[in-house]
């Protein structure tokens, strides 16, 4: 699987993902990178349509299989 998707993530959307993929809440995660809430959501759902996935576990499945590839 290319890993090309996740190249497309910006750093602050890259770092929201690694987080969620560490089973995070969005409230845990506006408060670990000091954001508001509505900012993690929004990350979010760019992160979910560049991926083209529908939530978080399958944001987290492809990028842990990009990582092992």
């Amino acid at each position: 699987m290319s890993n090309q998707p996740i190249s497309l993530l910006t750093p602050k959307e890259h770092a929201v993902l690694v987080l969620l993929c560490k089973g995070k809440l969005y409230k845990e995660i506006a408060d670990d990178l000091k954001v508001n809430i509505n900012t993690v959501k929004k990350h979010c759902k760019s992160i979910y349509k560049k991926l083209q996935v529908r939530n978080r576990t399958e944001a987290a499945i492809k990028f842990n299989s990009a990582k092992a590839a």
